[in-house]
């Protein structure tokens, strides 16, 4: 189980970069979920030969203690910051580099409704739009989980944002994923494209800011086909303007 149980942590510190208990504490959870779906022989076996699964009532007592539905809920009360995260990630996929991809113009881009979809009607399009503020949040949370997080936000791959440690078709689902290698593979690849492709676009102090991860050599970056901005993305983008710097030298009136 060394391999589910570490695509779990995974999983959740793309979920919750900054919580190392809660990614420690999800794989341990896995762990008891796999236990607990053993045949009982094979949960004997396992107790006289590994120290970690001394006994069941330490499985059950971790799966039924009284914040039980934590995981899940907690993986479901995500779904926005994710969403905040894919979109800021997105912008930058998209806008082209000689328009000079930034924060600042990802904000303008996605607080207007860069992304709401064309069948949304004008009256509705406020609800589908994203505040500042927590683009902001969003993007200091999950920058470095960002690239990940967009390869997993892919029609394909978006079960991966499910897969809490203490559903019980969890183990199974990851156990079938790691099994299909080609699909892991494009995955990471997905991931190493997106993050590539974002690295070079940020401003220096960004880039200084997050320590974005390090893949593997065998991970190459796969080739992958950009939509362009259409006509309402370009004028949007086209609409951009600066914050005005205050003079260091003004002095307002008294």
């Amino acid at each position: 189980m060394e391999r589910e149980l570490a695509f779990l942590g995974f999983v959740t510190w793309m979920l919750f970069p900054t919580k190392a208990q809660t990614v420690q504490t999800a794989q341990i959870i896995g762990a008891a979920n796999y236990f607990l779906q053993l045949p009982k022989s094979r949960r004997a076996t396992l107790a006289r030969t590994n120290p970690y699964f001394a006994q069941d009532v330490f499985a059950k007592t971790l799966l039924k203690f009284p914040l039980g539905d934590t995981f899940r809920m907690e993986f479901e009360s995500a779904f926005n910051e994710l969403a905040n995260i894919t979109e800021l990630i997105e912008f930058f996929m998209i806008c082209p580099i000689e328009q000079r991809p930034s924060l600042l113009k990802a904000l303008h881009f996605i607080e207007q409704g860069g992304f709401v979809p064309d069948d949304v009607k004008e009256t509705d399009r406020h609800a589908h739009t994203r505040s500042r503020s927590t683009l902001k949040v969003s993007w200091v949370n999950y920058a470095i989980a960002g690239p990940f997080i967009w390869s997993a936000m892919q029609s394909k791959y978006e079960f991966i944002t499910r897969l809490s440690p203490d559903l019980k078709s969890t183990i199974n689902r990851v156990d079938k994923f790691l099994a299909r290698k080609d699909e892991v593979m494009e995955f990471f690849e997905l991931a190493r494209f997106c993050q590539d492709r974002l690295i070079p676009r940020l401003d220096e102090r960004s880039r200084a800011r997050f320590r974005f991860l390090k893949f593997p050599p065998n991970v190459a970056a796969v080739d992958v086909g950009l939509s362009e901005l259409d006509s309402a993305q370009a004028a949007i983008l086209k609409d951009y303007r600066p914050p005005k710097l205050i003079d260091k030298d003004y002095r307002p009136p008294k």
